[in-house]
């Protein structure tokens, strides 16, 4: 025995070629368990970031040599690669690659993302695919890398494979199996966490809507409840009472239109001025009748359509919270919505008086969240400043969100 001869994991000697061999044989199977325990995981639904770890950590392990591993997610628009393992690999290094945006000459990673084919880099310090990267990787010791895109079953890239070296190496046939077969373990837990990431993001989705809709519901009931009370003293029959509110609920319906998402990503086909958009909004609650309860007052601007339906569900929770506890209780209760076009946008100041004082609300509503979130949703600010007079809020809409545009009145 030599006192150089190849050793197993163990560390015991490797003395003949039927050993070797023997050895070889016995690594693949240990590898092989090591990935059916993981694989086992996965479809028990344990699929967190520690698996990939794991993944990273089994690769490094039965190579044997000083190995460093490291698995890079692609970004849902197909652009970057994030962290997904890389325990071993130095902080500084994976911090400083973190959103690295993927194509040719990108690194080893970076190019095999973009190309869907395996890269193998024996010599970073030579290699024009790490021009860029080249002083940060030989900085941290590393010398040579070797990428393989994880792949979906429908063939789409996932994110990337690597293994790094502290010295120039190329792969051996057995290398690139192992390097393929760990990829093809970590493209089946990936793919399933992007999986369970839909599905709870459904589920969001589907409390969301549920919620949403319950909401609604209950400021419909508010809604007629507060038409019947402002129209009784108007009417001179019942059947003057119900002809009147019939026609503010169809009012109030042609507003819930405008609420209503058309299609999944959020988008309308539809432009309307604002002026249309809130006298449908607001025409149940009285804009148009001769008491001038409700002012319009600015130009006739286009809202696009991606703004439309953000900006009616704005407006709608505004007018309901007016008709249940602002200016529209009172019968002398006022309210004006004034805007103005400018450079940088649109600013639309909605301000309540003759009603009772207005005070911030001590808890945050669903519909208070709501407009949070669509507000957010828009770019756009709103500010509250809760008056003795009423309540003033404030929407400042950014100029290429809803890219309004003046149209003659």
């Amino acid at each position: 025995m030599t006192a150089d001869a190849d050793r197993r994991p163990d560390d015991t000697p490797v003395t003949s070629a039927d050993d070797q061999a023997r050895a070889s044989n016995d690594d693949a199977q240990e590898i092989w368990r090591r990935q059916q325990q993981i694989l086992g995981r996965v479809a028990l639904g344990g699929v967190r970031q520690d698996v990939l770890s794991d993944i990273v950590k089994l690769a490094e392990e039965q190579t044997g040599d000083g190995m460093l591993a490291s698995i890079l997610l692609l970004s849902e628009d197909g652009r970057t690669l994030h962290l997904g393992g890389a325990p071993t690999l130095p902080d500084a290094y994976n911090e400083a690659i973190e959103g690295m945006e993927i194509g040719v000459g990108e690194g080893s990673c970076g190019t095999a993302a973009q190309s869907g084919q395996a890269v193998f880099v024996d010599d970073i310090a030579n290699d024009p695919l790490w021009k860029d990267f080249r002083e940060l990787a030989l900085s941290h010791g590393l010398a040579a890398c070797w990428s393989v895109p994880i792949k979906a079953g429908d063939g789409s890239v996932l994110g990337t494979f690597a293994n790094y070296y502290r010295e120039p190496r190329k792969p051996s046939r057995l290398d690139r199996e192992i390097i393929e077969a760990i990829a093809l373990t970590t493209s089946i837990a990936v793919e399933r966490m992007r999986l369970e990431r839909m599905h709870e993001r459904a589920e969001e989705a589907k409390s969301l809507v549920l919620e949403e809709l319950q909401h609604r519901v209950k400021n419909a009931f508010a809604l007629a409840q507060s038409l019947i009370s402002l129209n009784v003293p108007a009417a001179v029959s019942a059947r003057d009472l119900a002809d009147m509110v019939n026609g503010k609920l169809r009012a109030i319906a042609s507003a819930q239109d405008l609420i209503i998402v058309r299609k999944p990503d959020g988008r309308s086909d539809e432009m309307t001025s604002l002026r249309k958009l809130l006298a449908t909004i607001l025409g149940p609650l009285g804009y148009g009748d001769k008491e001038e309860r409700i002012v319009l007052r600015g130009e006739d601007e286009e809202v696009a359509a991606e703004t439309l339906s953000g900006l009616a569900m704005i407006f709608h929770e505004l007018a309901t919270n007016a008709t249940k506890y602002g200016a529209l209780t009172e019968p002398d209760g006022k309210v004006v919505i004034e805007w103005d076009k400018r450079p940088d946008g649109m600013q639309i100041v909605w301000t309540e008086s003759g009603g009772p004082q207005a005070d911030s609300p001590e808890t945050s509503s669903f519909g208070t969240r709501l407009v949070t979130a669509t507000v957010r949703q828009l770019g756009a600010t709103m500010d509250h400043d809760w008056l003795e007079r009423g309540l003033v809020a404030t929407i400042t809409l950014p100029a290429p969100g809803p890219r309004v545009g003046s149209r003659a009145s």
